[in-house]
């Protein structure tokens, strides 16, 4: 058996072994599959929930800008 020969042998090893491990992890892939939906929509919605806050904190923000200037002009 010359080099080559060895070579092809503990290449073609080597690929059944990738092709276990492959399988092995798509598996547990597809048994998590409805946990990492779950986990996607709950980062959806916590971003969601930050968006409200800040638009919320700006809007009342300005919103006290503005009676604070009105107030300051008024009593000027």
């Amino acid at each position: 058996m010359d080099i080559g020969e060895k070579a092809l042998m503990k290449l073609e090893a080597h690929e059944r072994e990738c092709l276990v491990r492959y399988e092995a992890i798509q598996n547990t892939l597809s048994k998590h599959d409805g946990r990492f939906d779950k986990l996607e929509q709950d980062s959806k919605d916590g971003f969601a929930k930050i968006e409200r806050y800040i638009v919320w904190g700006v809007g009342l923000l300005a919103s006290l800008i503005t009676l604070f200037m009105g107030l300051a002009e008024f009593v000027r």
